[in-house]
């Protein structure tokens, strides 16, 4: 597995292929009282989505990518799911304080963080009692994480994410000291909570499919970018929500000085579109008057700095996923990204990671949803941009930001394109 195991406990689902049914069930075992505290997990090989239980309720919601967790709003947890692609689902009873411990992941950063070769843990255990705060020390070994909760100072409860692995001698801190420095394993990685304080989210309570019916996906929306009066770009909207900026990990990228690095974000809200501005320098002005936040129709066209940006109805459009794309008598001048079974025209700005919605999909356990951005700079030259600190790698060297030029390979995850020109109208083959 590429994602860490938490303490286990009651399995009332195990396993099943999720669909969005599963919300009435999930919702009618919560109010039948068989799982008053516990999580409810989506996970493929590479995501693992969770909405925590509280006193038979939801609570809140987070996202883990390897070793990474990120909050979610409620409220875009069935979007999310919904984004999942052959997702599993599991319904686990716990107790509360084993809900804590995974929401502290969510919303809180550790203090600590070192390896077992690193660092002492009898002498931040004694750091932790000195101080007699509520707090958490996780130790992470083989892929598996161990949690001991600290009550006022005071070692109270010791949850394995291997139960196997607790030997079973001494008290609570024994135990843990013990699994820490068996000689027989292998290093860990250890990290320490301070701030046990969580708020529930927004939305706590609400049922799953009242999310859901609330998270309907909008209608197949694209983002139009004029400048002067011109279209200059065209983008999908992608649910829930996007950032527009000029900063690489916006997933709406205007580089242009009028613009900041994060002006703006479009989201998808129960059931409307809605604009808020990010704090720009230049303003967010919708109908000649600068806004934080506002609604935004399909009539509506707001300027942020230079650009003007409406929201279209999409287009019916083939899917690149399965369609090879020819050139007409009017595009002999561009060029095309190549890979197996797929060929896109660069006659744009094009992006590609994993989210559904973006030009060109790849796979994958370190592509990111938007990963990468591929835009022509002059007649056969292009350039491929990374978001933030991402990588890519070009004629096999790893690069953030790099000139394409023809016959250059890309490889992205388990995905391989080739740059070519066209010929005779069509693209030549990687």
């Amino acid at each position: 597995m590429t994602l860490v195991h938490f303490p286990p406990g009651k399995k009332i689902i195990a396993g099943r292929p999720f669909d969005k049914s599963l919300f009435d069930e999930i919702d009618r075992l919560l109010s039948q009282g068989h799982c008053p505290d516990g999580r409810l997990e989506l996970e493929t090989k590479e995501t693992r989505l969770t909405c925590l239980i509280h006193q038979s309720t939801t609570y809140l919601a987070g996202l883990q990518e390897k070793d990474v967790f990120s909050w979610v709003p409620l409220k875009d947890f069935p979007v999310r799911a919904l984004q999942m692609e052959d997702a599993v689902c599991s319904l686990i009873r716990s107790d509360p304080i084993r809900v804590l411990l995974v929401a502290v992941h969510f919303r809180n950063r550790p203090e600590l963080q070192a390896s077992t070769e690193l660092v002492d843990l009898s002498h931040v255990i004694d750091v932790l009692a000195k101080e007699g705060k509520d707090a958490a020390l996780v130790l992470e070994r083989d892929g598996c994480r161990t949690f001991l909760f600290f009550q006022k100072g005071l070692p109270t409860c010791l949850y394995f994410g291997n139960p196997a692995d607790d030997p079973q001698e001494g008290d609570i801190k024994d135990r843990f000291l013990l699994f820490a420095f068996n000689p027989k394993a292998g290093p860990g990685k250890v990290e320490a909570f301070k701030h046990l304080s969580i708020d529930p989210d927004a939305d706590a309570g609400q049922k799953l499919q009242t999310l859901a019916e609330a998270a309907k996906p909008p209608p197949a929306t694209t983002i139009v970018v004029r400048l002067g009066g011109r279209v200059i770009l065209q983008r999908p909207f992608m649910p829930p929500s996007i950032t527009i900026g000029r900063d690489p990990s916006c997933e709406l990228l205007l580089d242009n000085l009028s613009v900041s690095r994060r002006h703006a974000k479009l989201s998808w809200d129960r059931g409307q579109f809605i604009i808020e501005d990010l704090g720009s320098a230049n303003w967010t002005v919708l109908a000649g008057k600068p806004i934080k936040r506002s609604t935004l129709s399909f009539t509506d066209r707001v300027k942020l700095g230079k650009f003007e940006l409406n929201l279209s109805e999409a287009k019916e459009r083939l899917d690149p996923e399965s369609t090879i794309i020819m050139s007409g008598d009017d595009d002999v001048s561009l060029a095309y990204l190549v890979g197996e079974n797929i060929s896109i025209p660069l006659n744009q700005e094009i992006t590609i990671g994993k989210a559904i919605g973006v030009d060109l999909r790849a796979e994958g356990f370190w592509v990111r949803p938007i990963h990468a951005r591929i835009k022509p700079e002059a007649e056969g030259t292009f350039r491929v941009v990374c978001t933030g600190n991402l990588k890519i790698m070009v004629n096999g060297k790893k690069v953030q930001s790099s000139y394409l030029r023809y016959g250059d390979q890309i490889v992205l995850g388990r995905s391989r394109f080739r740059l070519v020109p066209t010929l005779s109208g069509e693209p030549t083959s990687a």
